[in-house]
Formats: C-alpha cells, sequence, structure tokens
C-alpha cells in the first residue's frame, strides 16, 4: 500500500511540475508574439514537451491560454484580493477617506509589485489590448478583480468619498490603465525618468502613480 501510494503520489508531482514547465513556456511564448502569432510547436520547443502533451493537457491552444492567464490572475489575487475583501467585509472603512487613500495607495503599490515581478503577464496585457482584446473575451476563466472594484467604487460613491461625476463602473478601467500604461512605458522615458530596477525609483514612481489616481478618482474637497 505504501509502495502504491508512492508511486501515485510521483506520478501526481510530476504531472504538476509538467504543467507548471508548459505554462511557463507558454507564458513567455504569448508574451513574446501576442495570442495569434504564437505557435504551439514554439511552446513545445521550449517547455522540451511534445505537442501530443499539452493537447492532452489543454485540448488546444485557446485552453492553454486561459490556464496562462488563470494562473497568472490567481497568482495576482493572492497579492492585492486581500485589500479588496478587507473593504467590502467592513464597510465603515469606505466612510473614511483616509482609510480609502491608504487602501488606494496599498492596492497601487501591490498592482505594482505584481506586474514588475510578472511582467510577461503585463505583456500579454498590452498585446491583448493591442488585439482589441478580442481572444481575451473567447476564454472561459473571467477574473473577478474588476466586478470587485465596481462594488467598492459604487459603496465609495454612495458614501461621498469617490467624486459624483466619475463612472464608478470606470473605476476598475482607469486604475489598470493608469498602472498599466505607465509600467509599460517607462522604458521609452528612460533617459528622463531612469531605470525601475532601483527600489528607490520603483518606489518613488509607485507613489507618483497612487497619487494621481488617488487625485483623479477622490472627491476634491476631501484632498
Amino acid at each position: 500500500m505504501t509502495t502504491t501510494g508512492g508511486k501515485r503520489s510521483a506520478k501526481i508531482y510530476d504531472a504538476a511540475r509538467t504543467r507548471g514547465i508548459i505554462l511557463d513556456a507558454a507564458e513567455e511564448i504569448f508574451a513574446e508574439s501576442g495570442y495569434s502569432a504564437a505557435r504551439i510547436d514554439a511552446i513545445a520547443k521550449a517547455s522540451g514537451y511534445n505537442k501530443s502533451l499539452i493537447y492532452q493537457y489543454y485540448g488546444d491552444k485557446l485552453g492553454l491560454y486561459t490556464e496562462v492567464v488563470k494562473r497568472a490572475d490567481q497568482i495576482g489575487e493572492q497579492i492585492t484580493g486581500s485589500f479588496i475583501s478587507e473593504l467590502l467585509k467592513d464597510e465603515q472603512l469606505l466612510q473614511d477617506p483616509e482609510a480609502f487613500k491608504r487602501f488606494m495607495e496599498s492596492m497601487t503599490r501591490q498592482t505594482v509589485f505584481f506586474l514588475l515581478e510578472h511582467r510577461s503577464y503585463l505583456r500579454i496585457l498590452l498585446w491583448e489590448a493591442a488585439e482589441d482584446w478580442k481572444t481575451w473575451n473567447q476564454i472561459t476563466y473571467r477574473p473577478d478583480d474588476a466586478t470587485q472594484m465596481h462594488e467598492v467604487a459604487l459603496v465609495a460613491q454612495r458614501n461621498g468619498i469617490l467624486r459624483q461625476d466619475l463612472d464608478p463602473a470606470l473605476f476598475p478601467l482607469l486604475i489598470m490603465n493608469v498602472i498599466t500604461t505607465t509600467l509599460q512605458s517607462s522604458s521609452r522615458f528612460e533617459p528622463l525618468l531612469g531605470r525601475l530596477d532601483s527600489r528607490q525609483l520603483r518606489e518613488q514612481t509607485t507613489r507618483q502613480i497612487a497619487q494621481f489616481i488617488i487625485h483623479g478618482v477622490m472627491e476634491p474637497s476631501l484632498l
């Protein structure tokens, strides 16, 4: 019994490891080429596994892409999800302008950290934007962070913290686009800005992004 169980555990572990290697390779290829130009042949070569195994695990290219997006989103959720959940559980936090500012600063910092640590996912998001989100809208997995952020915006606006002339539906869109576009464009302005590899510059840039967002979405009288 012990031997059989040991063999079964080894097989499960090997399968999980194999899936991880394939997803790592797929993420890099999708980030480099975008979904449309990415080829399963290239992913198979980069991962060291044959195409038949990839198809066995993920069905097709869209299924593989879905799992890449899902894994990245779940990692991001572990980093930023607690902030959003805390706000939604305790509505009193959304009645305090200072608490809302701290939330925005923390969420911005954690989002920047996640995207800089997972630059390939950032590039995937930008490929999607360039291709009008056609593939993203086909996948069955739907990250719910935008829905949660919309809920935060509705409550904050009802409590007079979010500016009244802002459509709450635009709240998550504006935040994500300010962060992703700033990070992606930083290389273009490197002679002026410097490299975000510097911890000091990364912190300074993160604070500036957070302040820009806060002043854009909060009721001006509370700033």
